[in-house]
């Protein structure tokens, strides 16, 4: 079947499109048009009484169908303006794309035209867009316009024009529009070599900025039935056809476009098809995925009537985790060089046995719905993510944890430096961790949920992995800065120095309580409330497990104005509370609870915390 007939098979196999087609072709027959307006589709009006008529194609080698395609199947390519995709003229995609506006648009912002000082021919040179904390990707062939290898790793090219030619990524350049939001990139980090089965991509660092752009998610995966779209800066392109072209992009080019459609079959292992229509200036657009907004993949290019081609999202995400051997190493906020699964994979975690013989302390227990939406992490079967010296447990749909699950042992607590390398884990899909997309320019602390001294402990090299492990976006959890740095100190603080000045071994269960209430925020719902279950053992010998209970709901209206310090309280409460909070189960550590013998009473059984002189253990 040749390619034309492909895509004509494609339009009649999507009913309502075809109802909507043969509806808007009855007035251009009546008025023999040779053509729909502009931004439909772009099919000679004989061609569209052959659809209308249910007959088949012509074979297009037999037949000029006057260059009209760049697909003949629906596929617009709607302007951007002020950050904001123009309304379809289908009604066919606008009832796919209007309803998922906010997260496509939350990541065409971070799209960007990739520019270029110092050559001799191009202004600029393609797209890239923002995937990690200062990292920009694009394609190989855009970076190789403008940088060359040099030893083990990447520098700019000469310009002709005398120096070294620069780059600059705008995420505007939009149509019609009077601003611009540039940012410098300064180093290639990685350009994947040219051969066989080598992907599209390269990796450059933008400059350091107040205001940068919160990266577009990697989908877990870059299969997906549902509708996908395209954004980028298609330019003109010769290779396309000059009545395709303007009938899908109305002469108008080198500015930010969103073009929807449908991934295509593809058995590659590292490409993907698409039918969005694109042109040239495309190259290293982001393929999105409609209804989360995260990229399944990075365009790179396309065969005119055949199909558009992108790297795999899990292409992209394996290249920003384990770069070939002798290339400089992905780099992201601090500095540090990116974690792999590899160098996890011998992390032993939260140890059950750690506070004795007879006084094991187990996981928190999922509910059944809890586990249902659990993230399932390779090689286990219980959903645990091991660090050093203790453990996380993800939910899906919030891509916060459940829990989390740490041992403190007093008497082998190192006091290390702050890093604050921040990384999201790779052993699990992107799309089910926050990143720094929700906690940057704004009054949202990355809360850790383990602090960040408890599990330090041991010798030197085993302390710095602990610490280093505590800067994983699972660990985190969005708290305003006060609650973070206020109330949830204290309180950890004199569970941690109590610990050490009594060499006491304790277990600690920290994490969020998952409300279905919770206020969204930049597409995340945020917890209001916070728990903490501390168990150790007393001087006697005996357990002691203790519950409390943080809130921030007075402070969830102040995410991004300046602080007005509002009321909030910490609690300690049974723990039978906590497990009617959370859905979590905390097995017989009730009947270690000094509050366990309260009155049953809404007031009785919580002790307002006014200091931590009040704790009662």
């Amino acid at each position: 079947m040749s390619s034309q007939s492909r895509t004509f098979a494609s339009v009649v196999a999507d009913p309502e499109l075809m109802a909507e087609v043969r509806e808007r072709s009855k007035k251009a027959l009546t008025a023999h048009r040779p053509v729909l307006d502009a931004n439909e589709i772009a099919l000679p009006a004989a061609d569209y009484r052959a659809v209308i008529e249910g007959h088949t194609l012509p074979d297009p080698t037999a037949q000029e169908y006057g260059e009209a395609i760049v697909l003949v199947d629906g596929r617009p390519s709607l302007l951007v303006r002020d950050d904001q995709f123009e309304e379809p003229e289908f009604e066919y995609w606008k009832s796919r794309l209007n309803p998922h506006r906010g997260p496509l648009e939350a990541a065409l912002r971070s799209v960007g035209r990739v520019e270029l000082t110092g050559h001799a021919t191009y202004d600029w040179v393609g797209t890239g867009w923002v995937v990690g904390d200062r990292l920009v990707v694009t394609n190989r062939h855009v970076a190789n316009v403008f940088a060359r290898q040099h030893g083990q790793g990447f520098v700019f090219r000469p310009s002709p024009l005398g120096g070294t030619m620069t780059a600059r990524i705008d995420f505007r350049e939009e149509y019609q529009g009077d601003g611009e939001r540039q940012l410098p990139l300064t180093r290639i980090l990685y350009v994947a070599p040219d051969g066989p089965g080598q992907p599209d991509i390269a990796v450059l660092e933008l400059g350091a900025a107040a205001d940068l752009p919160p990266p577009v998610r990697l989908a877990a995966n870059s299969r997906t039935t549902d509708p996908v779209a395209v954004v980028g800066y298609p330019a003109w392109d010769s290779r396309n056809g000059e009545d395709a072209m303007r009938n899908i992009f109305r002469d108008i080019y080198d500015v930010k476009r969103l073009a929807p459609g449908y991934l295509m079959p593809s058995a590659d292992a590292v490409t993907i098809r698409h039918n969005c229509s694109t042109l040239g200036g495309n190259s290293g657009s982001a393929v999105l995925e409609v209804q989360s907004g995260a990229a399944v993949g990075l365009h790179f290019g396309g065969r005119f009537k055949t199909a558009n081609y992108a790297v795999k999202a899990e292409v992209v995400r394996s290249v920003l985790d384990r770069l070939p051997a002798g290339r400089t190493s992905v780099q992201v906020a601090g500095g540090a060089e990116a974690p792999t699964a590899a160098s996890l994979a011998s992390r032993e975690g939260y140890r059950p046995e750690f506070l004795g013989t007879g006084r094991r302390v187990r996981l928190p227990v999922l509910s059944a719905a809890q586990e249902e939406d659990a993230v399932p992490v390779p090689g286990r079967s219980d959903f645990v993510l091991a660090y050093t010296h203790f453990s996380v447990v993800m939910c899906r749909s919030r891509r916060l944890c459940y829990f989390t699950a740490v041992n403190i042992d007093g008497n082998q607590s190192v006091n290390l430096r702050r890093a604050d390398n921040w990384f999201l884990d790779p052993r699990i899909p992107a799309d089910s961790q926050c990143g720094n997309e929700l906690y940057r320019n704004n009054n949202l602390d990355r809360g850790h949920m383990v602090r960040r001294l408890d599990p330090v402990w041991g010798p030197a090299a085993v302390a710095r992995a602990a610490n280093d492990d505590t800067f994983f976006y699972t660990n985190a959890c969005p708290q305003h800065a006060h609650l973070n740095q206020r109330t949830w100190n204290d309180l950890e603080d004199y569970i941690l120095t109590n610990a050490d000045q009594r060499n006491l071994k304790v277990s600690v269960f920290t994490g969020p309580a998952l409300g279905p209430a919770d206020p969204v925020y930049r597409g995340v719902r945020i917890p209001l409330d916070y728990w903490k279950v501390v168990v150790m053992l007393k001087a006697n010998g005996r357990l002691s497990a203790t519950a409390y209970v943080l809130t921030q709901r007075s402070l969830v209206d102040d995410f991004e104005a300046p602080f007005v310090f509002g009321q909030y309280r910490t609690y300690q409460v049974p723990i039978t509370r906590v497990g009617n909070l959370t859905g979590l189960s905390f097995g017989n550590l009730p009947d270690f609870d000094p509050l366990a013998g309260s009155e049953a009473t809404a007031a009785a059984d919580v002790r307002p915390l006014d200091s931590v002189a009040d704790v009662l253990l």
